[in-house]
Order: C-alpha cells, then sequence, then structure tokens
C-alpha cells in the first residue's frame, strides 16, 4: 500500500511542480532565499515556498516566485534558513510530556544511598499523610541504582525513606518500577484477597509472575516490580502521567509546537483519557494532528481470572470510541496498540542479576556481575553453565528446590545460586492467542495494528500475526506498524519490507553507552570486555536497530521519540542526528557504522513517511502545492551539515518557528535565538 501511493504522489508532485509557477489563488506570504526540503518522491530542494490561508500554493525557485507574487503578498527573507515539512511523531505518549508537582526524578541517576534522602524531601514537600502514596515518576532504570553495603536492594532503600507510606517508582520507560515493603504489604491475589508480596506468595500465587519480580540472594521480592506485575501492589497510577486537564492539554499543544511537531500519535491512550482530549479539542481546537492509538487494561476483558480475554468485547468498545469523538477536529482514533513483549534490559546489580523479559528467539544467559571497588565499573567474571549436571539436577527437582538453606549452601558450593540454573527466552505480555486474534480482528475492520515488540522473537511474533491477518482479510487497507524493534533477526528484514511494515525506530537509543550496553549484551551473548560490547560481528552489535538494512530491503523507516522516556522533550533533532551518526559524543564510538541513515532518509521518516502511516499523506508530511501549510523553520542546513561532515551538529539545531494550517503556532523566544 505505501508502495502504490508512493508511485501515486510521484506523478502527482510532477503535475503539482508543472503548476507550481502559476498558483490558482494569489500567494499570501512568500518564504524565500532558504533552503526548502520537500519530502516529495524526489526529495527535492527548492529555495521558496508560498502559502494562502491554510494551503501551499507554490513550491519551487526565487526566480518563479517572482512572477507569481503581487503587491499584496508578504515576503519573508529566509536568509539561508532551512524550512522542513511539519514533524510527524509516530510514537509518543503525549500527557507523560509535562511535568507536574510530583515527586520527579527527572531521568537523573541515583545511587540507592543519594535516592533516600531526595525521596524523603518529596514526602515532606508534599506533607503526605502516612497511609499515603509517593509516586516517584521518571525514575531511570538503566543508569545510577548503584548499591551498597547499607542497601544491599532498592527495597531496603526505599525502607529506609519510609515505613508509613507506600512508595513505587515507575521507570521513565513505562515498564519498570521498584516498590517498598509498605507497598508490598498491599498485594492481592486474583480474587482480590489481601496477602502480600513476600517469597511465599512469589513461589505460590503469584509464581506466574516471577520473571517480572526481582528477588535477593534469600528469595525474598527485592523491590523490582515491572509490566503487569505492577497490578497486584494496587498502584494508583501505572505510569505516573498526569490527568489530562486543560492546563495539561494546553502544555502538551505547547511542547509540541516548540519542538517542530505538527502531527502525533500517541501510541497508548485508554477510553477516559481519550475522551479528555475530545473534550478540551471542542472547547480549544487542536493545533497538531492527533491520532489515537486505542489501549485498553486487556485483563478488564477477561469473563474470569482464568478465562481468555473477549476480543469482541475490545473491538466493541473501540468501535463506541471511534463514534463517540468521529467529528472531532484534528482527532483519529484509527489505530489499536498491542504490547507483544516487555523490555530488553537486565538487572546486572540485583543478585541474582534479573533477566530481561523481552521475547528472545534465544535463552537468556545467567551472568555472574561482579562491581569493581575502586572504579564502581561493572564487569562479567563468568557464567552459568546452565547445562551442566548440577544445573539440569536442579531443574528436574523443581523451583521448590532452590529456597532457603540449601540456596545458600548451593551458593557457598557452586559460587551461584540455584535459582540461576533456570532458564528463559522472555515472555509475551499477553498469550500468543490474543495477539493473533487481536491483530486479525482489528485489521479485518480497517483498524490500523501499532504493536511493541522489542525483542527478535517479539518482532517475529508481531510480523507473523500481520502476515495472518493480511492473509484472512486480502481486502483490508489498514496498517501495520511496530515500535522499537530493538532487535531484528536478519531473516526478517524482507519480512518487514514485503508486509509494508513500518518500524518506528527510537533513533536517540542508538548512541551506545558502555553503561547501558551493559543491561542488555551480557544475557544475550557473553561479554567479558568494552570491547566485546561493540564486537562487529556480535549479534547484538550488529542487529539492533538495523535503520538502514531495513530501507535497503524496501522497509519503511518512521520516527517515534517515546517521550518521556529518558526525557520528556521529544528532541527531534537529537534524534535525527543520531539516525545519521550512530555515535556517542563522548567516546566517538559508532554503534554499527553500516546502519547510519542520510540526513534525507531520516527527515522522510519523520514527515512524508510518518504521514503516510498516519493515513495523511494526501494533506501532509511533504512541502507540495495542495497540501496543508504545515513546516518548520531551522536555523541550520542539516544537509550542508551533513555534507561538511558535521552531522553531530545537528542536534544543536534550533527550533525557530512552526506553522500548522498556515498558522505560526510557535516561535523561539528573541532571548533564545
Amino acid at each position: 500500500m505505501f508502495k502504490k501511493r508512493s508511485v501515486i504522489m510521484l506523478l502527482f508532485s510532477i503535475l503539482l511542480t508543472a503548476c507550481a509557477k502559476e498558483p490558482s489563488v494569489p500567494i499570501e506570504k512568500l518564504f524565500t532565499n532558504g533552503v526548502v526540503y520537500t519530502a516529495n518522491p524526489t526529495q527535492q530542494v527548492v529555495t521558496s515556498i508560498g502559502i494562502t490561508n491554510d494551503r501551499l500554493v507554490y513550491v519551487g525557485d526565487a526566480q518563479g516566485a517572482k512572477a507569481v507574487t503581487s503587491a499584496d503578498t508578504q515576503i519573508v527573507d529566509l536568509d539561508g534558513k532551512m524550512i522542513i515539512p511539519g514533524l510527524h511523531d509516530v510514537h509518543i505518549h503525549l500527557p507523560g510530556i509535562v511535568e507536574t508537582d510530583n515527586c520527579d526524578l527527572a531521568g537523573q541517576p541515583f545511587s540507592l544511598t543519594d535516592m533516600v534522602p531526595r525521596l524523603k524531601q518529596c514526602i515532606n514537600r508534599l506533607n503526605l499523610p502516612d497511609g499515603e502514596w509517593l509516586t516517584v515518576a521518571q525514575w531511570p532504570y538503566y543508569s545510577g541504582n548503584e548499591p551498597s553495603e547499607t542497601f544491599p536492594t532498592i527495597r531496603s532503600a526505599l525502607d529506609k525513606v519510609s515505613q508509613t507510606h507506600p512508595i513505587v517508582l515507575l521507570a521513565d520507560d513505562g515498564h519498570h518500577g521498584a516498590v517498598n515493603s509498605v507497598a508490598m504489604s498491599l498485594a492481592t491475589d486474583k480474587n482480590g484477597l489481601n496477602i502480600g508480596l513476600s517469597k511465599t506468595t512469589l513461589n505460590n500465587e503469584f509464581a506466574h509472575l516471577q520473571a517480572l519480580i526481582g528477588v535477593d540472594n534469600t528469595g525474598e521480592p527485592n523491590g523490582v516490580i515491572n509490566e503487569d506485575a505492577r497490578k497486584i501492589v494496587n498502584l494508583p497510577n501505572l505510569w505516573g502521567y498526569p490527568e489530562i486537564d486543560l492546563n495539561v492539554y494546553t502544555k502538551i499543544a505547547q511542547r509540541l509546537a516548540a519542538a517542530g511537531i505538527t502531527s502525533a500519535m500517541d501510541a497508548a491512550l485508554r477510553a477516559d483519557e481519550i475522551a479528555n482530549f475530545a473534550k478540551w479539542a471542542e472547547q480549544s481546537p487542536l493545533t497538531y494532528r492527533m491520532t489515537a492509538a486505542f489501549y485498553a487494561d486487556f485483563d478488564n476483558y477477561r469473563p474470569s481470572a482464568d478465562q481468555p480475554i473477549s476480543v469482541d468485547a475490545l473491538m466493541a468498545d473501540l468501535t463506541r470510541i471511534q463514534k463517540r469523538h468521529e467529528d472531532i477536529l484534528n482527532l483519529k482514533i484509527d489505530t489499536a496498540k498491542i504490547f507483544v513483549d516487555g523490555v530488553i534490559e537486565g538487572d546486572p546489580y540485583s543478585f541474582p542479576p534479573m533477566l530481561p523479559n523481552a521475547a528472545s528467539l534465544n535463552n537468556y544467559l545467567q551472568p555472574i556481575f561482579a562491581i569493581d571497588e575502586d572504579s564502581d565499573v561493572l564487569n562479567v567474571i563468568g557464567y552459568v553453565d546452565t547445562n551442566s549436571d548440577t544445573c539440569v539436577a536442579v531443574r528436574e527437582k523443581g523451583a521448590q528446590s532452590v529456597s532457603g538453606s540449601f540456596e545458600q549452601s548451593f551458593l557457598s558450593e557452586h559460587g551461584f545460586l540455584a535459582s540461576q540454573c533456570f532458564e528463559s527466552n522472555g515472555i509475551l505480555e499477553k498469550e500468543y492467542a490474543f495477539i493473533h486474534d487481536y491483530t486479525l480482528a482489528l485489521y479485518a475492520a480497517g483498524i490500523n495494528v501499532h504493536s511493541h515488540a522489542i525483542g527478535d522473537r517479539a518482532v517475529r511474533v508481531a510480523l507473523d500475526t500481520f502476515e495472518a491477518a493480511r492473509e484472512a482479510s486480502p481486502d483490508s487497507d489498514a496498517k501495520f506498524s511496530i515500535a522499537h524493534a530493538q532487535i531484528i533477526h536478519p531473516d526478517d528484514i524482507s519480512r518487514i519490507a514485503d508486509l509494508n511494515v513500518a518500524i518506528a525506530f527510537t533513533y536517540s537509543w542508538i548512541e551506545p553507552t558502555t553503561e547501558y550496553q551493559m543491561y542488555v549484551t551480557p544475557f544475550i551473548e557473553p561479554t567479558f570486555s568494552e570491547e566485546d560490547l561493540y564486537d562487529p560481528l556480535g549479534y547484538v552489535y550488529k542487529n539492533t536497530y538495523p535503520a538502514a538494512s531495513v530501507l535497503k530491503a524496501g522497509g519503511i523507516l518512521v520516527a517515534g521519540s517515546d517521550a518521556p522516556v529518558e526525557e520528556r522533550d521529544p528532541r527531534p533533532m537529537l534524534n535525527i542526528e543520531k539516525a545519521v551518526t550512530r555515535t556517542n559524543d563522548t567516546t566517538g564510538r559508532i554503534f554499527n557504522v553500516d546502519e547510519r541513515v542520510s540526513v534525507r532518509d531520516t527527515l522522510d521518516a519523520y514527515t512524508i513517511n510518518g504521514a503516510q502511516m498516519l493515513e495523511q499523506a494526501d494533506i501532509t508530511g511533504s512541502l507540495e502545492v495542495g497540501k496543508k501549510a504545515d513546516f518548520v523553520i531551522l536555523d541550520q542546513d542539516l544537509l550542508a551539515l551533513e555534507a561538511g561532515g558535521n552531522s553531530h551538529r545537528i542536534s544543536d539545531t534550533k527550533i525557530l518557528s512552526t506553522w500548522f494550517d498556515g498558522r505560526e503556532i510557535y516561535s523561539m523566544p528573541d532571548e533564545k535565538k
């Protein structure tokens, strides 16, 4: 579908170019003497655009512009500045990009020792009464959190903060969490009975969540509690995002405009959140084109705890939501979100190390970590041989054999815990039958499917369900997209292209840092040195965010910041830079030079490709006559930076102004220019 549309758009572009010199209506405002990247099918660069009302009426060179202006035309001299189409962020969480007055770590790393006074200040500042939750937003799971002799686990640190308040740290990635003992005492089973979270309940009522709950070397929960396991302690807010009131609604629009984003897809909105956006949009019209990807608490659609999720009930609710809000200007609800798996980071600081939960084609390894006392650097000192006779014997005895004194004596004898003999290749977020059936139902109904898939097995599962959906409903015109796709097996690259799947990479995550890679690579392949993390022959190195390979195969690159992950700012210029360089500015390391993409192709990912994915390429995504006047003025020419070997300066680019429907909705304050 994308490929056919590209051919049509090419022909349309040729016709428009032929007509560009003679606009059918007078030009109200002409932007000239600049570098205008059109993102049209030929990736053309021109010097001038003309707008009237909310439309582009001229795209061409300065000489041609002189012939079509009048005495009433307002001339804007760009003085060499760059214009690009309005940016499309196709995977973002809009409520989360707004700061709140609650306790917030803002993605800043703290050791467990330093975290204690920081969180105590929050309790005092908020004047929380005993028994009330302290919810801590934007906790960085992948940096900081170093244990100490005083605080060997995050649970011990949070217990020091308070023994009268339940505390939850909500990671900025939306997947990890951590709680104190008071919060653990609130855990309820599937029947709603308060049983608390302990070693006993973890091995019984909560055994199905063991892959998501961290433990210490005695088998007691260590405070880390991830994904759906967070729900058992009855959190007040799973992601820590603020309620969408008019103030939050307004600030979202302001932040997007300041980032040059004129179209966005919120990648996971529940029914009440969609209703709030619709309510405020009726009162104060959206200044960006918003797509809402419907997401539900799927377990609420189980007739009982032991029964499968009702796809029919989900589809009925989605249809009602679409109908209810179908007349809201610039709001579409034509997409649904599916979490295929979780995340691929393990926890090297816990003991035993907590394995990643992303769905992997191979079992995760069981590394043994040590922290250098002098440098605090994390190292791998060995691996558990899970195929040894010792581990085979442990697995034959079952999970109950690894608790209590047996485990401690085992550690003394073997140097690792018996629990590390068990193998895992991650988990799917929900049962495969649901992922499959829901995908097929959505596609059959003409609803776009946006699947979160991190591990290589998850990507394959998503592609398998897409293929099955297309075979079951060959006449559907719905679209498929995958968010993140952190590791893609080489065999699946061509399938992405064949199925016309748009891949929403978050390009800023490509920047290689040793600290982060130690959360990932040692669990996938043997890693004994920093050089091993960047081995050109390594599976992780070769197959992490393979953007150029997807593009070369004919796949579709789009762009999603996933803000507020890492930062609330969507940072499009940083994402563009890292797609082009894949370089760590501090160390100079490049994470797989073969997977770098050009500025033009990255801009296309952020513009026309995103518009195609969101089914609005007929009105936006490129600067072509007849389309909406959605564009951004930059203070730097990104193409010139690339040509001059200065791509590392792309992230310094300033958004001077953002235009939506022919109106300037953002202008950089003078003091920042």
